[in-house]
């Protein structure tokens, strides 16, 4: 009787380790699947190409000149207006109206389009160079600020060099009558004065990169400043740092507005450099001084307004359409601690020798393999039913373990009781 009763009881155990092994292993698997934030960290992402991200650059510039272009026209005409002239942003976009009619606004649009593609282009793929082999979190806020203010301002400077001739042309084609196109300007400048003609402005374009050099790292900074506000909310670090295109588009248009405004003074010398005759081969401290004395200190900020409308929109729109049609920017990489070596493993673990259980290394490599993908479902369940086999082995020679202590028992009681 009491050998079925402990028979009895030892079935109900091997239904509970069975019912225990399959709950466990289910419930972990699911729970981690329905975890979010954990795919990030099981699954390593690779890094985007220089090519996507140069790409989506390229593209989301070119539609923003296009959606803008008419705000090009008018900054460019009030930028080069001549002393006493209407220079406001509304007074020259009516006298641009009544003169060429609505078409106008658009007069040397393909030049730019060209310009502007050849630009965004060559600078998305020195900026994603740059930093991928210059540093080792990438342009985050990992990376301290004045290192990314520098790789970004010669990401700039290196851009120049190769797309300033584009800007050239492009300017001066758009204030041509009839705007003659790109490879008509192109050879008109080059008849005039050579291959320098090209080069116009290049000093001041090269210290003029300190504008997006500025505006690229306060974007970063501004987007760190988003993440720890959104954890100081509540939200998961990895969420945190998942930003849409409004607050990049946000950031964008506050940190041009910045910049615009710390170097127009140059933005307006390197303009007339590019497309005045009379500023042809002057120094920018010659065109500064020349901007002083004909229109007064504030000529040097004369446009500003037109300068503000265009540039603060265009990156904006650019910034948010490259963040949505562009790979993700790289995320911060968590802190790094303190020390270069992992502090060595105790050779003593609460009086014990370490040890390695093989088993729950296989069952956790089943588990991360099937959230993974979806594969290994077979393999786990197969695995599950071994453990289960297992369980009723050992059960088994537990009875016969039991039966024979039984027997022994019983068989050693005469013999205590002989004389």
């Amino acid at each position: 009787g009491s050998g079925g009763g402990d028979g009895g009881s030892m079935g109900s155990g091997r239904v509970g380790a069975r019912g225990m092994v399959g709950v466990r292993l289910e419930d972990v698997v699911k729970a981690l699947q329905s975890r979010k934030d954990v795919a990030p960290l099981i699954v390593a992402k690779k890094k985007p190409s220089l090519l996507a991200h140069a790409l989506s650059g390229a593209l989301s510039a070119v539609l923003a000149e296009v959606v803008l272009f008419p705000v090009d026209t008018v900054k460019l005409l009030t930028q080069t207006a001549p002393a006493g002239a209407a220079s406001s942003f509304f007074s020259v976009l009516v006298h641009v109206l009544r003169e060429r009619g609505l078409s106008g606004m658009y007069r040397g649009l393909g030049t730019h389009v060209l310009k502007e593609s050849v630009h965004s282009f060559n600078y998305w793929v020195f900026h994603g160079f740059l930093f991928r082999y210059l540093t080792r979190a990438e342009d985050t806020s990992l990376t301290p600020t004045s290192l990314r203010l520098l790789i970004n301002l010669l990401a700039k400077q290196l851009n120049w060099l190769c797309t300033v001739p584009f800007e050239v042309v492009a300017s001066v084609n758009q204030l041509a009558p009839g705007s003659p196109g790109f490879w008509a300007t192109a050879l008109k400048l080059y008849r005039q004065g050579g291959v320098g003609s090209f080069y116009r402005g290049l000093g001041i374009s090269l210290v003029l990169a300190i504008n997006p050099a500025i505006m690229n790292t306060l974007i970063t900074t501004g987007l760190g400043a988003a993440s720890l506000a959104k954890m100081a909310m509540g939200m998961d670090k990895e969420r945190a740092r998942d930003h849409g295109s409004a607050i990049v588009g946000t950031l964008a248009a506050l940190a041009k507005i910045v910049a615009t405004f710390a170097t127009y003074p140059l933005i307006r010398a390197k303009v007339l450099q590019q497309t005045s005759d009379a500023m042809r081969g002057a120094s920018p401290l010659a065109v500064l001084r020349h901007i002083v004395s004909e229109e007064g200190p504030s000529g040097l900020y004369r446009g500003v307004l037109a300068m503000s409308y265009k540039t603060v929109l265009w990156n904006t729109f650019m910034m948010m359409i490259k963040h949505a049609i562009g790979p993700g920017r790289t995320l911060t990489p968590p802190v790094t601690p303190q020390g270069s070596k992992c502090p060595p493993t105790p050779v003593m673990v609460m009086g014990r020798e370490p040890f390695v259980d093989q088993m729950t290394a296989e069952k956790l490599d089943e588990i991360l393999e099937y959230i993974r993908g979806g594969r290994g479902q077979g393999a786990l369940a197969k695995r599950v039913g071994a453990m289960e086999q297992n369980i009723e082995n050992v059960s088994s020679e537990l009875q016969e373990i039991k039966s024979l202590l039984r027997c022994l028992v019983n068989t050693g009681h005469p013999a205590r009781g002989a004389p």
